[in-house]
């Protein structure tokens, strides 16, 4: 696939979300969107400049291991980063999320960002002096990183590919301290700081009771099943 622009990316971004049921102006719950989507997911510590790890079986199952050494922000673009390799790669190998950026990654991020923050969402949250004069307030680039779960300087590159901010204005506030300013305006401080560690997201559970109640496995072996699910999240 060739590089993306802004617009080809978003125009991916909203047939993703018609096909999954998402309107184009509403914030994506990850987790809610993983589970319909029914990819297995862990939350797992990775190394720091390792965001996440994702698969796909020659069945159709898909897989993503999400760093929880991340902070919760950097977490969801991980996962929107991740779904496009999973659904729109073109050679879908065994991918791991890097620093690094190639041609398929520069194309992940931009995905990634225009599926997160949809530019009918943003615009909805401007009034028309912060359009007309590129010139957002604070206070609503803190609403806009808790309403839709983003880092900001996630937010902050994607208001500037939709030419929303000036490059001036992307620099001050990229220089603005994060957790003390969202303090500041009284928010809570869990998106800027790093969690969910030994979450799994999984319909294992769920099939595996299937295949008790469809007399495949004994009551013995369901049970053992169960004990493996609880002994993960024990351990984690």
């Amino acid at each position: 696939m060739s590089r993306f622009t802004v617009l080809e990316a978003e125009r991916l971004a909203e047939m993703f979300r018609a096909k999954t049921g998402i309107n184009l102006s509403e914030p994506i719950g990850a987790k809610t969107l993983l589970r319909k989507l029914k990819i297995t997911t862990m939350y797992r510590p990775l190394s720091e400049n390792s965001y996440g790890i994702s698969c796909k079986s020659k069945s159709g199952r898909m897989f993503m291991m999400v760093n929880s050494n991340s902070t919760r922000g950097r977490q969801h673009f991980t996962i929107a980063h991740e779904l496009y390799h999973l659904f729109y790669d073109e050679s879908p190998v065994p991918h791991m999320c890097r620093e690094t950026i190639s041609e398929v990654e520069r194309n992940a991020n931009l995905f990634a960002s225009a599926l997160l923050l949809p530019r009918e969402g943003l615009l909805s949250m401007l009034s028309p002096k912060e359009v007309s004069n590129r010139d957002i307030d604070l206070s609503t680039i803190l609403k806009m990183e808790q309403l839709f779960e983003v880092s900001r300087i996630n937010l902050l590159v994607r208001l500037k590919e939709c030419n929303l901010i000036s490059k001036a204005q992307f620099e001050e506030i990229k220089s603005i301290p994060v957790k003390k300013s969202a303090m500041e305006y009284g928010y809570d401080l869990s998106l800027y700081n790093p969690g969910n560690e030994g979450v799994v997201i999984s319909d294992f559970g769920e099939k595996a009771r299937i295949l008790f109640e469809r007399g495949k496995i004994s009551e013995g072996h369901y049970l053992e099943l169960l004990n493996l699910i609880s002994d993960y999240h024990e351990e984690n």
